[in-house]
């Protein structure tokens, strides 16, 4: 009965997940195709076992196969063991640990420039505005990309993220071994154009002598134990995970941080008073960690079982797909009371312990991005709130858009803005 849920969610909407768990205690089996034996799972409990089974038992790497159309075969979410840590080790200095002074006034910059692009006094999809504005900020991060330079980006990766973010990307993805992906000429045609441009300037790069203080020059001066740079597919692979992590996860989710403010207005009063008066971000960023829960950009992440695994009373078998549902794991009442209120200020005395809130997924496979996306949202949420007056199109919630692996606002988060 479970193989009908996830066709039956597209139909019907994310609820009809949620209430199945509801009722079968946090788990059910089911099979899908392209991905086969899998199980659902939302209660902590088991999905605490599931993050902290040993890796040569459980993988992370294997059930990211779907970002592959984007991010390619050696892209971080898609490697594991070694190669992973390797990695992560060389892109965390550029993309984690300069972040906060790095990032503020550059995302503050792009947020004003964003503000006063909206509209004034009539209803308008926020969401594309969102994400051009995220996007320009991943290229600058990732490869010091001025505005002028990004100019020849945007179409071509408009083009890819269009069929990334689409029905039909889900089903050529289950089709994919009878050649479904290979046998699509548009989406080809988009990566082709955005490889160009990423070889293009690993080449501008290597000619000039200069691989830059960014993530791509790490990337570029990386070497191994033979003293051999990373191959450029690699390189490729990395550049494409972070802005696809920008598209995907922090673009939809701080437009469901703005989508559930609007519909709040003691919580928008609030957190205008406090960019306002310069009191730092402690209410912004609780806005956001309320947001993403109650609106989780990402739908679900996974783990294939490689050794026989006991979960929840049964024993999985090899290549089974363990799928973490994230909607229903953030509405545990055990973990939330009153779970389905937006109500920031359970996060004013800090983040649930365990595997409560995982919008940025978990374990060794925790999004890098994470701390750059929290601060490019709570910076456009306060500069936003700061600089105009916002209101809902209308008063009733957007409904929930599932595509591929995201949740974003099915009315694109359509807001009124007025400057202050």
């Amino acid at each position: 009965m479970g193989s009908g849920v996830l066709p039956a969610a597209l139909l019907t909407g994310d609820g009809v997940v949620e209430r199945r768990l509801r009722r079968t205690g946090g788990m059910f089996g089911l099979w899908f195709p392209g991905i086969g034996r899998a199980v659902l799972v939302s209660d902590p409990a088991l999905v605490r076992a599931v993050m902290r089974a040993p890796a040569g038992v459980v993988a992370a790497g294997p059930a990211n196969r779907v970002q592959e159309p984007v991010i390619g075969p050696s892209g971080l979410a898609r490697l594991e063991g070694a190669e992973h840590r390797e990695i992560r080790t060389l892109m965390a200095p550029s993309v984690r640990d300069r972040v906060p002074e790095r990032l503020r006034a550059a995302t503050e910059r792009l947020a004003l420039r964003a503000a006063a692009r909206c509209p004034a006094g009539v209803p308008f999809p926020l969401r594309p505005l969102l994400h051009g504005a995220l996007m320009e900020a991943v290229l600058e991060l990732t490869m010091g990309l001025s505005p002028e330079r990004q100019r020849a980006w945007r179409v071509p990766l408009r083009e890819l993220f269009r069929r990334a973010d689409s029905y039909e990307i889900t089903v050529r993805y289950a089709l994919r071994h009878a050649g479904a992906l290979d046998w699509w000429p548009a989406y080809q045609r988009a990566k082709d154009a955005c490889d160009r441009l990423i070889h293009g300037e690993i080449d501008r790069r290597l000619g000039a002598g200069d691989e830059g203080d960014d993530l791509l020059g790490a990337l570029l001066r990386a070497r191994d134990d033979d003293d051999a740079p990373l191959p450029r597919a690699v390189v490729r692979d990395q550049v494409m995970s972070m802005i696809a992590g920008a598209r995907t996860t922090t673009a939809n989710g701080l437009a469901w941080v703005f989508e559930r403010v609007v519909r709040h207005p003691e919580v928008l009063r609030r957190v205008t008073g406090e960019s306002e008066l310069g009191e730092g971000d402690a209410y912004a960023s609780a806005v956001t960690y309320e947001a993403l829960r109650v609106r989780p950009p990402v739908a679900f992440f996974g783990r294939v079982v490689r050794r026989p695994f006991e979960l929840g009373g049964r024993l999985l078998p090899p290549g089974t797909t363990i799928i973490v549902h994230l909607r229903t794991l953030h509405h545990d009442p055990a973990l939330y009371p009153d779970a389905a209120t937006f109500r920031p200020e359970r996060w004013l005395d800090g983040r649930p312990a365990g595997y409560g809130w995982m919008p940025f997924g978990g374990g060794a496979h925790t999004c890098l991005g994470d701390r750059l996306a929290m601060v490019q949202m709570r910076t456009f949420l306060q500069v936003f709130t700061r600089e105009l007056a916002l209101s809902p199109a209308w008063p009733g919630d957007e409904p929930v858009r599932w595509k591929a692996v995201s949740n974003s606002p099915g009315a694109g988060c359509r807001v009124i803005a007025r400057p202050r």
